[in-house]
């Protein structure tokens, strides 16, 4: 089994630094890391030139101007060789046995995912949402939509999934439709649910999450919660089946270098009907997990 890590990065050289040269300590040294640069200005591709490491390095970039990991994320995974692809932000550190835990666990039309534990132990949002995660039955492929009944609390996010690569393109890559923070997770898990993808939960392939730090590569925190309520607003309009099967299509023709000539249906019209009703849910249960972490607290 080869395997592929993309790593989407923006403006952090250093913390990229420290995460490729970590990854020499995998205890199957057997996988190539892809560095997705997302139109960084900060001389990434500069350092990624300089490195000397024990495994298979290679690099593209967006170029891009405004947000646009979703279209680092489907470059990375495009320039991918491995059988199998695993997601990782900039700020995630596996642990020694990461490459080996999704080797060990990866099969067709299920995306893995393993925990995201917190550097930081204050983090008690993130340790409640790892906590709720666990409860999910380990290495057992479970529907998406019995997941949101039976383990309505475990969040589940797009940062450490592992899917074969033919599936990659199967389930439709990430949406570049709304290159907006907030958007790309909630329509990439909808998507994979209604496409009849499972998901399995892999305790062993483990990630040390550390957070970004507030500004320390220009996107600050007050800008996202700007752009996640535009976009929790906004996505509802593009989680249909009519949308659902036009990302398919076009992923496919994306990865044919063919995507330009492709037409995506309209949104705009739909938005008064799906608006209501679907942004008002999202929004409760949003406030239900934020009013329970801070009962833990």
């Amino acid at each position: 089994m080869d395997l592929s890590i993309v790593i989407t990065t923006y403006n952090r050289a250093l913390v990229v630094e420290r995460l490729l040269r970590n990854l020499e300590s995998q205890t199957d040294s057997n996988f190539q890391v892809v560095v997705a640069i997302d139109g960084s200005t900060d001389c990434t591709e500069e350092m990624l030139e300089g490195l000397n490491l024990s495994y298979d390095l290679k690099w593209v970039n967006t170029h891009c101007k405004s947000y646009g990991l979703a279209v680092a994320r489907n470059m990375g995974i495009i320039a991918a060789d491995g059988e199998a692809v695993v997601i990782l932000d900039d700020d995630s550190f596996p642990a020694p046995g990461f490459v080996a835990a999704h080797k060990r666990s990866v099969r067709m039309r299920t995306i893995t995912g393993g925990p995201r534990n917190p550097s930081n132990p204050e983090d008690k949002r993130m340790a409640w949402k790892m906590r709720e995660l666990a409860r999910i039955p380990s290495l057992t492929p479970i529907t998406i939509n019995q997941l949101r009944e039976d383990w309505p609390k475990a969040y589940l996010v797009e940062n450490n999934i592992c899917l074969m690569r033919e599936d990659w393109l199967d389930i439709g890559l990430f949406s570049e439709r709304l290159k907006m923070y907030g958007f790309i997770g909630q329509e990439f898990f909808a998507r994979a649910e209604y496409l009849g993808y499972k998901y399995q939960y892999n305790p062993d392939a483990t990630i040390i999450h550390h957070g970004d730090i507030e500004g320390d590569n220009g996107f600050v925190r007050t800008k996202k919660l700007r752009q996640i309520r535009l976009a929790a607003a906004l996505r509802p309009t593009l989680m249909t089946p009519q949308h659902y099967q036009a990302q398919v299509e076009w992923a496919h023709h994306f990865a044919e270098g063919q995507a330009k000539f492709f037409d995506f249906p309209s949104f705009r019209l739909l938005a008064g009907v799906l608006f209501p009703w679907r942004y008002l849910r999202g929004a409760a249960s949003d406030i239900r997990r934020r009013l329970f972490v801070m009962l833990l607290g």
